[in-house]
């Protein structure tokens, strides 16, 4: 099982991106319209989270967040193990990298946010072809499949560190050295481990490490998003501060919750509305997805 999982990752990273993302298209259609869970929970997220819109627009944003979600797992082969050319193709957005590098040179370290949102995956490689850059990664259970992430996400030179106390102290570390870090702002992080602040109009754990880090170390925060083009075309890149707040002891946790909803609102159909987000809540309140299940 474990060779079957590493050929395939393989096979998938040699696959032209039109047909992993049309394949990517074809699976997320046909669980749009049959009942799942990935289904369930993205229509919640969609109610609950931009009630605002109108049905017919929140219908077409969960079909077309389906499809994109995928994407994003048949495309993150093609990053890690296929054709170095054709990474640096998809990596060749002058402009985004110019901002980069201007944020390099002022020598306070970058922390960056690569939330789900596009091809996150392609993101952190951005980001280290950049410089040098630390991110934090939470390792695997499978053993093979851990092997390949890590593989992967470090093709370009990133040095992954793990959720502990010892990787915390390496992000520091490395901003310290004036250099880069990453992290994933919109996960659920374990209970008793984050704070709980607003987004999207619901109360969500969240870490508070991003505020924490940016403190200490006096780095600009800012979010890069990998935007997916339609029918293969590639990606572009979009780089953005999050809010000046996020470094403040007490607001910056909604801070950050505050920037992340602004990059995801831009293009939501590319969120992964699918991830039990609101998971862990306030002592006393119910987990939300379990009328779902």
């Amino acid at each position: 099982m474990n060779s079957w999982l590493r050929l395939l990752a393989h096979a998938c990273g040699a696959a032209p991106l039109w047909l992993l993302h049309g394949l990517g298209n074809l699976i997320g259609t046909v669980l749009s319209r049959v009942p799942s869970k990935p289904r369930r929970l993205t229509r919640w997220h969609l109610e609950h989270c931009l009630p605002a819109l109108d049905r017919r627009t929140r219908a077409r944003i969960e079909r077309e967040s389906l499809r994109h979600m995928f994407k994003a797992v048949l495309e993150a082969p093609a990053f890690w193990f296929g054709s170095r050319r054709r990474l640096e193709r998809w990596l060749a957005d002058e402009p985004a990298r110019r901002q980069l590098q201007a944020l390099r040179d002022e020598g306070r370290g970058v922390i960056w946010l690569c939330p789900h949102l596009g091809a996150w995956e392609l993101s952190g490689l951005f980001c280290s072809a950049g410089g040098p850059m630390t991110s934090l990664y939470k390792p695997q259970k499978d053993a093979t499949l851990d092997r390949i992430m890590h593989d992967g996400r470090t093709r370009l030179g990133a040095r992954l560190v793990p959720t502990d106390g010892g990787g915390v102290k390496a992000l520091l570390t490395a901003l310290r050295r004036k250099e880069m870090i990453g992290i994933l702002p919109d996960h659920d992080p374990p209970k008793g481990s984050g704070v709980f602040a607003p987004l999207f109009g619901m109360t969500a754990h969240t870490t508070e490490l991003v505020s924490k880090l940016a403190a200490r170390s006096g780095a600009p925060v800012w979010f890069c998003i990998a935007e997916r083009l339609p029918r293969g075309r590639g990606y572009r890149f979009h780089l953005s501060p999050a809010p000046a707040e996020v470094a403040d002891p007490v607001a910056g946790v909604a801070a950050l919750n505050r920037g992340i909803e602004a990059v995801v609102r831009r293009m939501p159909e590319q969120y992964w509305w699918a991830y039990e987000r609101y998971r862990h809540q306030p002592d006393g309140a119910a987990n939300p997805y379990r009328a779902l299940r």
